[in-house]
C-alpha cells in the first residue's frame, strides 16, 4: 500500500521549472531512492514534501492526507521526518538538546526518553558525546546527530538527502547499516544520494530523474543492471 503519493508535481523558482510533473510513490516499509546528477530537482522534491518549498501544482499524499496546503511542522506531525543535505543541526546546543529539538512535538515523556535511548544504541559514540556541543563533532558523528534528530521525530517515513556527502567510506557504511536496520523495523525511507550504486544496493526500487523529470523508474536491482545507468551514474 502506497504510504506517500506524489502525482504530476511542479515546483518552479521564479521563470526556472526545477520539478515539471514527476509522479512516483512509497510503499509502507520500502527504500525507494531517487537518483540524477547534481541540479536535476532531487532535493527539491524532498524540500517540497517537507513543505519547506511550495509546489505550483500536482498532488503530495501521505497517508491519506493531502499535504501541499500543509504548514511544515504539521507535516513533521503528520509522520514525515527530514534529514537535510549539509546536516542542518544546532551547533551551539549539545548533542542531547539537538536530540530533543527531533521529539519537540511528542508529549510523552517516558517515549522520549526511550527514543533517546534507542538512538544511543543505534549510534554509542552519540552517547559518549551527549554533553558536547554538536559543533564540535566530527563530519560523520553530525551526520548521525542529524540522523538521530529525525528518528526522535518516531515518524513513519523518513527522508535522507545525500547522507554519505562528505565522509570517510566507513562512516557511509555506519550508516547505511543504520538505514538497513531502520528499514527491517518498517521504517519506510525516502533517499537521496550522489553514490547511485550505493542507493541502488539499499531501495527496493528506484526512480531517475533528469532535469526535473523522470526518465526511468523500476526494481532497484534492475536499474543497477542496466546500460544506460552504468554509464550515466556508475562510471561504467
Amino acid at each position: 500500500m502506497a504510504l506517500l503519493e506524489v502525482r504530476d508535481l511542479h515546483v518552479s523558482y521564479g521563470a526556472i521549472q526545477a520539478v515539471q510533473g514527476v509522479s512516483f510513490e512509497v510503499n509502507e516499509g520500502e527504500v525507494v531512492a531517487l537518483i540524477g546528477s547534481n541540479g536535476a530537482g532531487k532535493s527539491t522534491i524532498l524540500r517540497t514534501i517537507s513543505g519547506l518549498e511550495k509546489a505550483k501544482s500536482g498532488s503530495i499524499r501521505f497517508n491519506d492526507q493531502e499535504l501541499t496546503k500543509m504548514k511544515a511542522h504539521n507535516i513533521v506531525k503528520a509522520g514525515i521526518a527530514h534529514v537535510p543535505e549539509g546536516r542542518r543541526i544546532f551547533p551551539r546546543l549539545t548533542v542531547t538538546e539537538n536530540l530533543h529539538m527531533g521529539a519537540n512535538l511528542q508529549t510523552d515523556k517516558a517515549k522520549i526518553a526511550s527514543d533517546m535511548e534507542r538512538v544511543f544504541e543505534l549510534f554509542p559514540r552519540l552517547k559518549e558525546r551527549e554533553k558536547q556541543q554538536a559543533g564540535t563533532l566530527s563530519g560523520g558523528e553530525q551526520q548521525m546527530l542529524a540522523f538521530g534528530r529525525a528518528l526522535m521525530t518516531d515518524g513513519k517515513l523518513l527522508m535522507m538527502d545525500e547522507p554519505s556527502m562528505g565522509l570517510a567510506p566507513i562512516i557511509v557504511d555506519e550508516i547505511f547499516e543504520i538505514i538497513n536496520r531502520i528499514n527491517a523495523e518498517g521504517r519506510s525511507i525516502l533517499l537521496i544520494e550522489q553514490n547511485a550504486f550505493l542507493a541502488l544496493k539499499t531501495a527496493k526500487r528506484a526512480y531517475v530523474l533528469e532535469t526535473g523529470k523522470i526518465t526511468m523508474s523500476g526494481p532497484a536491482s534492475d536499474l543497477l543492471a542496466d546500460e544506460r545507468v552504468k554509464a550515466a551514474y556508475l562510471g561504467a
